[in-house]
């Protein structure tokens, strides 16, 4: 199994220096380099690329620029010479952080953890050696933290405060947004409760979790159960009696 590579630097002996390490690795071609946003994303549409070594801070442009401009399935792994963006990267999912100068037992370490993700052609790759916590352990987001991910049919950037409530849709989910949208996403709901920040989402029934701050009233309904108005919506949420039990216990 072989991923193909494309380094995006707009330092040509940086990109010359992380193709030497690179060198020294089985599974991994480099099928193009680039400087730019602009170029990358071409590089990318024309070699099928399906990993990408990513410097953040390019000349009058940002990494995070290029990650619109992906496929959805490719890994990122960031490659820069500043630590202050380590949070955003994992929170838009990408692969691994490596800071500059890059250690050869760093970057060995981040293509083991590339071996734990789906190959190219969609197999399970060998598992990986170390110590790599698997994506269930994933801790919460940030009230301040935002997504990467396919919303309806494109990628793009979701805020985490931007969230009024998320909606189970069989093995999907329906986002609805602080100005009204609602949005497809290929994540179940169970995935949304794991990770949302449990101080500010509350789950109000197994089909629904609520941003708290939208939340502009409850008013019991039956039987123990109440209805949840959000803002700008007329419709309530039906709160149910189990789920009361536990938001009492939570909030006190």
């Amino acid at each position: 199994m072989t991923w193909q590579a494309i380094l995006v630097d707009d330092e040509r002996l940086a990109r010359a220096e992380l193709r030497t390490l690179l060198g020294a690795h089985d599974g991994v071609e480099i099928v193009g380099e680039a400087s730019t946003v602009a170029a990358a994303a071409e590089q990318v549409r024309l070699t099928g690329a399906t990993l990408v070594f990513l410097d953040i801070m390019l000349k009058g442009e940002s990494g995070f620029d290029l990650l619109p401009r992906l496929p959805e399935d490719i890994a990122v792994v960031f490659v820069t010479a500043y630590d202050r963006f380590a949070v955003q990267a994992f929170e838009v999912h990408a692969l691994d952080y490596l800071l500059k100068p890059v250690s050869p037992a760093r970057l060995a370490a981040a293509l083991e953890r590339l071996g734990r993700r789906p190959g190219p052609s969609g197999t399970a790759a060998p598992a990986a050696r170390g110590d790599v916590e698997p994506e269930s352990a994933v801790e919460p987001l940030a009230w301040t933290g935002r997504l990467f991910l396919r919303l309806d049919d494109h990628m793009g950037f979701l805020a985490v405060a931007q969230i009024r409530a998320v909606f189970a849709d069989g093995d999907q989910a329906v986002v609805l947004t602080v100005d009204g949208r609602r949005r497809r996403v290929r994540k179940p709901l169970r995935e949304w409760v794991a990770r949302l920040p449990n101080q500010h989402f509350l789950q109000i029934h197994r089909g629904a979790l609520v941003n708290l701050h939208e939340v502009q009233r409850v008013e019991e309904w039956s039987h123990g159960s109440f209805h949840v108005y959000l803002r700008q919506e007329s419709t309530p949420l039906v709160m149910s009696r189990r789920f009361a039990t536990r938001v009492r216990a939570q909030l006190g």
